[in-house]
């Protein structure tokens, strides 16, 4: 935490002093412990450094906001610390801040694979976000060429990756192939050498092969748009709603006369503002209307029945927990799938790719 907050306060040019009580009053316990004070103002102190290594290296960096990108084969995700645009340039940087005393080559290949998701699947901005002195609240795809920039505030260094990281289709079928072997206690089929760590651990599992199965929040989200509901409305109205305060959420399920009266000021708000469709802003501030859509989407239980054809390997699996992690595996399938436009080809399309 220390360590984001120095990075994102130090792009900003905020300064040191200013910077170090901010950080004393998100995370209270750097007032109380002097390690943790020495690492704050140890970690400001080499983002200053980095910053002004990077101006003449590379360019004025701008931190906009944090991002989240998803791989929807894997059926995952990713977050890197924050997405910065440089000066006249459409392509993402990834900015990713490692609070530790040493480099490692692990950082590298985290890198590698951000770059690669962001330049495939598109790296999905979630939170509001600041675009040059604005602060805009329309949820944004960015997708292109990017880059990562590993930032250690603590050594003052940091590191360009530009190489890029997708697993492909086998590599993604033999990751779902050892989860399956996994819950029976299995492991895949190797030849490994005896430095595998396996080895070294003396790990005493059953070596196994089966065939690789589609991940199943796949299959619940399959189900899901199968049924005829909308996950991008279902994701802009759960965002817009979140945006809402607290006060402004409990007059709108209330029906205070005085949230009343400024519906249309809000509407407005969401449609002008947020990027809402209409239809979709009457569902957030109408509390009628956001019940009604809400039961359209079918629950966990019911998909377990609407894709049991589908889902009958994993059963053979995963027993009776497959029933009882229904609601969880729903939950997954709703973060990674739901975007806020394009939600019904991006789940297709990985579909297509499991058959």
């Amino acid at each position: 935490m220390i360590g984001e907050a120095a990075v994102q306060l130090g792009f900003q040019g905020v300064p040191r002093a200013v910077a170090m009580q901010q950080i004393a009053q998100d995370i209270p316990q750097v007032k109380f412990n002097e390690y943790l004070e020495e690492i704050a103002s140890q970690s400001l102190k080499g983002v200053e450094e980095v910053r002004g290594k990077l101006a003449e290296e590379y360019g004025d960096i701008t931190i906009i906001g944090k991002g989240e990108g998803r791989h929807p084969d894997l059926a995952g995700k990713v977050r890197p610390d924050f997405v910065a645009f440089r000066d006249q340039s459409s392509n993402p940087i990834i900015v990713e801040t490692k609070d530790t005393i040493r480099m490692s080559s692990p950082d590298n290949f985290q890198a590698a694979l951000y770059n690669g998701i962001a330049e495939r699947y598109g790296l999905y901005l979630i939170e509001e976000r600041l675009e040059g002195e604005s602060r805009i609240f329309s949820p944004r795809t960015v997708q292109g060429n990017a880059e990562t920039v590993l930032i250690y505030p603590r050594l003052a260094k940091y590191a360009i990756v530009t190489e890029k990281y997708v697993p492909d289709s086998k590599t993604v079928r033999e990751i779902w192939k050892a989860k399956e072997l996994g819950f029976r206690g299995l492991v895949p089929e190797t030849d490994c050498g005896t430095k595998c760590a396996h080895h070294r651990l003396k790990v005493k599992l059953s070596e196994g092969n089966m065939e690789p199965l589609p991940p199943p929040p796949l299959i619940f989200s399959e189900g899901v748009l199968e049924t005829g509901f909308n996950y991008d409305v279902g994701y802009q109205t759960a965002y817009a709603w979140k945006l809402l305060p607290l006060r402004v959420r409990l007059g709108i399920v209330m029906s205070t006369q005085k949230v009343v009266k400024g519906l249309a000021e809000l509407r407005n708000w969401l449609t002008k503002t947020v990027g809402l469709d209409e239809e979709t802003a009457d569902i957030v501030v109408d509390p009628n209307k956001r019940e009604a859509f809400l039961r359209t989407k079918p629950d966990a239980q019911s998909l377990v029945k609407s894709m049991e054809s589908d889902l009958e390997p994993w059963k053979n699996i995963l027993k009776e927990n497959l029933v009882v992690g229904a609601p969880s595996i729903l939950a997954v399938a709703t973060a990674v799938y739901s975007l806020p436009k394009g939600s019904l080809e991006f789940v297709r399309e990985a579909w297509g790719r499991w058959h």
